[in-house]
């Protein structure tokens, strides 16, 4: 059976396989640097020609300079950057939670300027790109000015630029807007092409739980076309909307411009008031001189810049050498004395990010241990006096997602207020862990809600007989002995029992939500069923109680603690990113640089991985409340 299911795991990624197989020199060569990659970075600052500096001073007139060129996490850490398996050169990571008390301070930096946003190619979903527009916006309220310059836009680079001041553009330079949409991947060709038969079970009347669909059909139900629909229309009423808004135009111009494609050229955006300008670079600094930012010593006629990373920490690539130092020195230096027990006058953040799944998880999957765990040092923490539960994530496990939930019971239970606070996704599972709340608040962008539960049961058994070559015989005491082989069906009264299960697991769903919103069971299922809602829908109907962000969820829980100044926790406790290279070296990410390198891309990759992850799940993990795997919003 071991071999059977590891066959199956390599199968269904047979494509990665062989890339694998075409790149084990790659392994070998990045095997043999790891023992010297710390005293590489040791040196790095007299041997190594690198963007980072050490010891960075703000000066006077400084120009933030925004790019925007590296991914968003919900949670930074004080060293933001990881080691690229593909190059082993740093890459850089911006935290949310960082990024907005940072626009707050440079807000009231006497030494910044402005801020020039050069968003180029961002993306990412609607919420949390919302969160740092409105940042943006907070910061050019408080009278600093925000200018944006990229030589070309992204629809979303070009929504959150034109939150700015003035927006240019290169002039041989373009914006990509092509309206909005979301696409999805179904996989059940492909899984009968491999010879694997899919027992989907469902909640009653789960017809909106369309994270089972790929399995079953080749396209939308038309249920799930409903509720995408609904998705993308709130979608483009706040994106559409803030650029129309920014540009002095109606919703119904910029959407005849989108469809027309009319902005074909540079002089096309720059006529039909979509950027104020067509600048080179020269110019561009030019322009930020005359504003008032200061002149770069080493750079003639060039404005000074300082980056996001820099004016975040400017010390971090000195912090990143002395982690490095610690963990071959033996382990971390533990704080000496935390002082004495005090009031409860912290504020506790506690960070859900991914898919829920049951053990420890990482930075980016919620293991229900780790989660719970964290939950629990809060609750039993007497300086913390109320927690935020931040959650970023699809659902997954219907049992992982409870044993998380109970503990945020436990937390209200021993009178400690709990806040959870949505940002991109907080469906299914996501909602599951938030619905016990005190208070729940979300982005009007939100994905949300998709109350519902669904089991997927695979068997390989003609893939084993036809493709492998496989027969399986045995002997049996009881009928139902051999239910989960992997390799017959599941049918008969083993499959009513999982659907009996199934259904019990739903009903238990609803009444938590009932009993965590105020609502009756009744109530919860006319909007649960497994359909996904926006924030700003779900408010609507009773699901969240506010709109706002991580700050507005901080400031929320400590007045409902009675916390006048409150300090931050941060928990549970980050990943070292020394340890998280080594990890990527033999884990998934290693294998999606490997697939990019050979030209598959990420977002065609990560769904497939997916679902072999699923498909090679432990038992009581195939019981999911999760919305849809593969939802590409473009």
């Amino acid at each position: 059976m071991n071999f059977g299911k590891q066959f199956l795991a390599s199968l269904l990624g047979s494509t990665l396989a062989m890339i694998l197989a075409g790149s084990v020199l790659i392994f070998i060569f990045v095997g043999a640097l790891v023992g010297g990659l710390t005293s590489a970075f040791a040196k790095a600052g007299d041997s190594v020609d690198t963007e980072f500096e050490f010891g960075v001073d703000i000066e006077d007139g400084s120009v933030l300079h925004l790019t925007f060129d590296a991914p968003m996490a919900e949670r930074g850490m004080e060293v933001p950057f990881t080691i690229g398996f593909g190059s082993l050169e740093p890459q850089t990571q911006m935290g949310l939670n960082h990024f907005l008390a940072d626009m707050e301070r440079a807000a009231e930096d006497d030494r910044i300027e402005g801020i020039l946003l050069q968003a180029d190619m961002i993306s990412g979903y609607p919420s949390m790109l919302g969160e740092v527009r409105d940042a943006l916006a907070e910061f050019k309220a408080s009278g600093k000015w925000v200018v944006a310059w990229s030589e070309i836009y992204t629809q979303g680079a070009y929504w959150m630029s034109s939150v700015a001041d003035e927006v240019y553009l290169h002039p041989e330079g373009g914006i990509d807007m092509r309206g909005m949409g979301i696409e999805t991947m179904f996989y059940k060709r492909m899984l009968e092409d491999l010879g694997i038969e899919m027992t989907i079970v469902r909640g009653p009347d789960n017809a909106y739980k369309s994270a089972v669909e790929p399995y079953f059909r080749e396209s939308l139900s038309e249920a799930n076309r409903e509720q995408l629909t609904a998705l993308i229309e709130d979608f483009w009423a706040r994106m559409g909307g803030d650029i129309a808004m920014a540009r002095g135009m109606t919703v119904a111009e910029l959407d005849g411009h989108i469809n027309g494609l009319t902005m074909r050229s540079p002089q096309d955006a720059q006529e039909l008031g979509f950027v104020d300008g067509l600048l080179y670079e020269d110019e561009l600094h030019a322009m930020l001189l005359e504003k008032g930012a200061a002149e770069d010593e080493d750079e003639e006629s060039h404005a000074l810049l300082v980056g996001y990373n820099q004016y975040h920490n400017p010390d971090f690539f000195e912090d990143f050498i002395t982690t490095i130092q610690l963990e071959m020195d033996g382990g971390d230096e533990e704080d000496e004395d935390e002082g004495a027990e005090g009031e409860a006058n912290t504020v506790a953040v506690v960070f859900a990010v991914g898919g829920i799944e049951s053990g420890q998880g990482d930075d980016a999957t919620i293991g229900s241990d780790r989660i719970a765990g964290a939950l629990r040092e809060a609750r039993l923490d007497p300086e913390v006096g109320a927690v935020v539960l931040r959650v970023n994530s699809p659902g997954g496990s219907a049992l992982a997602s409870d044993v998380i939930w109970r503990e945020t019971v436990l937390l209200k239970e021993a009178g400690k207020p709990v806040v959870a606070s949505m940002s991109d996704l907080a469906a299914s599972g996501g909602y599951y862990i938030s619905c016990a709340a005190d208070h729940i608040m979300a982005q009007p962008n939100t994905i949300t809600g998709s109350i519902g539960v669904f089991g997927v049961l695979p068997s390989a058994g003609k893939l084993m007989r036809e493709r492998i070559g496989l027969d399986f015989d045995g002997v049996k005491l009881h009928e139902h002995a051999d239910v989960m082989n992997g390799h017959t069906p599941v049918q008969g009264k083993a499959l009513e029992a999982i659907n009996e299960g199934v259904t019990n697991i739903y009903n238990g769903f609803i009444a938590r939500v009932a009993e965590g919103r105020g609502m009756t069971v009744e109530a919860v299922d006319q909007v649960a069923r497994g359909r996904v809602w926006t924030g700003q829908d779900a408010m609507d109907i009773g699901l969240v109680d506010g709109i706002g962000n991580l700050q507005d969820a901080v400031a929320l829980a400590a007045q409902l603690a009675d916390i006048d100044d409150p300090s931050l926790l941060e928990l549970p406790e980050a990943v070292d990113p020394f340890e998280q290279f080594l990890e990527d070296f033999v884990g998934v990410s290693a294998a999606m640089a490997i697939a990019e390198a050979a030209g598959i891309e990420n977002d065609v990759m990560a769904p497939l991985l997916e679902v072999e992850a699923l498909l090679t799940a432990a038992p009581h993990d195939r019981i999911q409340a999760r919305m849809p795997y593969s939802l590409r919003i473009y």
